[in-house]
């Protein structure tokens, strides 16, 4: 767990991991502070002093993006199987047993990483301080309206997914993107006859790749990230994206179960409470660029003819981001720099080539480049 400044919502965290059904003594936790300048070292080390297995490591210098003390993390970990989690989320209570089940057992031969979904979750939404709540996007169709809980009792969902039910966007950029980008990109949900989606490797089932690369869902076997060096690139937004793909690649067996929620993940947008990926500024934009590139130079490496897939959703994302973007001339200038790059290696398909011109011209139309 990278942890920065989270004193309000740490305990929330290391919670959902200390009650998890599997039993907190059959964990290892490694928590990385940041270089934190509130109480969150106090937190941490009263986890520690109650809990053998929760190990410290306090940073004496702020390295500035989750990729850094995740990178750290992963030097110290000596479990059989490795899963991450942010400071300001939440598992949900039998995610560890869960996935920790799927990925031991022989049911479909070698798996190197499982994984599950998320709620999305936007904390104090309305006037009555009712939470909003989401289900991470999947382009297969699922049951999750009607799961059952250790009781057996049904629960009825009506979340949206996430993707669709985005309430950040603008009026305008909601319609275009309800109405028109959701089709164009994403298409239509298959039906699939088991809510377990396994694949050999990711060329298998293409529509795997729609799901957006949530590290906070999986479970990783550690030998399979250590030996194949795969490691968080240095940006502070899109790091995860690279991390994710790079596993698929490599894996020798993936699971998805698509009925299954594994993470709360919370958006807390308030101008007090946001976290250093939603506060717009030259880095964010930069970063998340670059790491799109990245992304797409990664997949050339492999001769993966598909990046478009994976990419045009972070496109899109980052234009409407970039809507909000109050920058310079020379901070732009860099920007279309990156965009002109990029737009030489993301050759996949007519989509691709449409949304990288769309990117350079609303850079050129932002300023007087």
């Amino acid at each position: 767990m990278p942890i920065f400044n989270a004193e309000k919502h740490l305990k929330l965290s290391l919670d959902s991991i200390v009650n998890q059904s599997i039993g907190v003594e059959n964990l290892q936790v490694i928590l990385i502070n940041d270089n934190s300048t509130d109480n969150t070292n106090l937190i941490i080390n009263d986890y520690v002093d109650n809990y053998d297995n929760f190990l410290a490591i306090h940073l004496e210098e702020n390295i500035g993006g989750a990729y850094g003390p995740r990178n750290i993390g992963l030097k110290y970990a000596t479990g059989e199987y490795l899963m991450f989690l942010d400071s300001d989320d939440s598992y949900e209570l039998d995610a560890c047993e869960i996935l920790y089940n799927k990925i031991s057992s022989t049911e479909y031969g070698n798996l190197d990483l499982v994984f599950g979904r998320y709620k999305r979750i936007y904390p104090n939404f309305n006037d009555t301080g009712e939470n909003l709540v989401l289900k991470s996007y999947s382009p297969y169709e699922d049951n999750m309206y009607r799961l059952s809980n250790k009781n057996n009792e049904e629960n009825i969902y009506n979340f949206k997914d996430d993707i669709i039910g985005n309430p950040n966007l603008s009026s305008f950029f909601s319609f275009l993107w309800k109405t028109f980008f959701v089709r164009f990109i994403y298409g239509k949900k298959k039906k699939m006859d088991s809510n377990e989606i396994y694949l050999k490797n990711i060329n298998k089932d293409l529509d795997i790749l729609k799901i957006l690369p949530s590290i906070w869902t999986k479970i990783y076997k550690t030998d399979f990230i250590i030996n194949n060096k795969i490691e968080f690139s240095h940006f502070i937004s899109g790091e995860d994206l690279n991390f994710v793909i790079e596993a698929y690649f490599k894996a020798n067996g993936i699971l998805f179960l698509n009925d299954t929620f594994i993470n709360n993940y919370y958006m807390r947008d308030s101008e007090e409470d946001k976290s250093i990926t939603k506060k717009i500024s030259f880095k964010l934009v930069f970063d998340s660029l670059k790491a799109y590139k990245t992304c797409s130079d990664l997949c050339n490496d492999y001769n993966f003819k598909y990046s478009d897939i994976i990419l045009n959703p972070f496109l899109l994302n980052w234009i409407q981001i970039f809507s909000k973007f109050k920058g310079s001339v020379e901070e732009k200038e860099k920007l279309l720099k990156l965009a002109k790059e990029m737009k030489k290696s993301y050759k996949n398909g007519f989509k691709a080539k449409l949304l990288m011109s769309l990117v350079i011209f609303l850079i050129k139309r932002s300023s007087t480049l």
